[in-house]
């Protein structure tokens, strides 16, 4: 193909990727003082802006692919604008809720644990709205179109139409999805914000769990459109807003949660489709979702509250604090009590 690379290039010194970064950081961001990355590897920004505080951190991992870790407050309602510089975006947001779309279009919601793809062809602005009290944790993969064709040429992956047009140059139009974030994509970005290491040990981390997230990302986005465009398999924009709004449902519905003839009833779908298409989508059944759910929010409580094991396993779900426990610590190789006793002042 004719596309050309607009990947930076590493050079000896590192200078020419600085010198792309600082030229590319948006206004209301300034570089950090103090820098945690080697200057060919990356740099830190922080927000400038009243409505924001934190920082963001932009990493090139590899020529065609960098990172961008974002640990922002947002404090006040606002937008955020920026121009697209013909990348394809896969986007994980670990917490904080936004919305999201090209200026002037309608806006999608981008909500926690989620991960999307998003297709921002050179020159369309895309604009990101973020209400008050938001605390986004997020981390963006940035994939030049040659690169993310060299790394998929020969290999057996079905992709989105939409994702193939633009690497072979036949759109040029914006394009989101998102979805839930399967389990070992959510644990790959979690690390990312607990990183201990300092130094060459954090390179080689970031380095590390980007690959591995973007393994991940590519392996969830085939199994999604595994079959031919035409065949009906391929998921829909409908599908994935349904497998959201059931996310949403289960998760606000932890004691008493619908059954699946429930949840098709309430979105006028079949049940054979609703749960072949959200474990296509999810990588795990609605009841393994469920389970998920429950046992998350529980360590949450657990580390967070003062609610005892009884009362932490009512507001989950489980009428006997025994089948609690023993679910509990299938789950997360520990027992309410270990996790409990990092919260000193709680109640046994």
């Amino acid at each position: 193909m004719a596309r050309k690379s607009k990947a930076v290039e590493k050079t000896e010194t590192g200078s020419e990727i600085t010198n792309d970064v600082l030229a590319s950081i948006p206004p209301q961001y300034k570089l950090q003082e103090e820098q945690p990355y080697a200057r060919e590897f990356g740099v830190r920004i922080e927000s400038t802006a009243p409505e924001s505080h934190g920082h963001r951190d932009y990493c090139v991992v590899r020529e065609g692919l960098a990172v961008l870790i974002g640990d922002i407050e947002h404090d006040q309602a606002h937008s955020d604008a920026n121009v697209g510089q013909d990348q394809i975006k896969f986007h994980f947001r670990y917490s904080g809720s936004s919305e999201v779309g090209e200026e002037g279009g309608e806006r999608d919601a981008i909500d926690p644990m989620t991960f999307g793809v998003l297709i921002q062809p050179s020159g369309l602005k895309k604009v990101e709205y973020f209400s008050a009290a938001q605390h986004e944790q997020s981390v963006t993969l940035l994939c030049e179109p040659d690169f993310l064709e060299d790394i998929i040429s020969g290999a057996s992956l079905a992709l989105p139409s939409q994702i193939k047009k633009f690497l072979y140059g036949k759109s040029q139009d914006m394009y989101h999805c998102a979805v839930r974030m399967r389990p070992e994509m959510s644990q790959a970005v979690k690390t990312l914000f607990e990183m201990k290491y300092t130094g060459k040990l954090r390179q080689l981390q970031i380095e590390a769990k980007v690959l591995d997230l973007l393994c991940h990302t590519l392996d969830q986005l085939s199994d999604m459109w595994g079959g031919d465009e035409e065949d009906g398999l391929s998921l829909r924009r409908r599908d994935l807003e349904r497998v959201a709004d059931i996310c949403d449902i289960l998760d606000k519905n932890l004691v008493d949660a619908p059954t699946i003839p429930e949840l098709a009833r309430t979105l006028s779908w079949n049940e054979t489709q609703l749960m072949r298409t959200f474990r296509q989508a999810v990588g795990i059944t609605v009841h393994n979702y469920l389970h998920r759910a429950r046992m998350e929010r529980a360590y949450e409580l657990l580390s967070t509250s003062e609610l005892s094991i009884t009362q932490v396993a009512l507001e989950v779900g489980y009428e006997y604090a025994s089948n609690f426990t023993t679910a509990f610590g299938r789950y997360f190789k520990l027992t309410p009590k270990q996790v409990r006793g990092q919260n000193s002042g709680s109640v046994q």
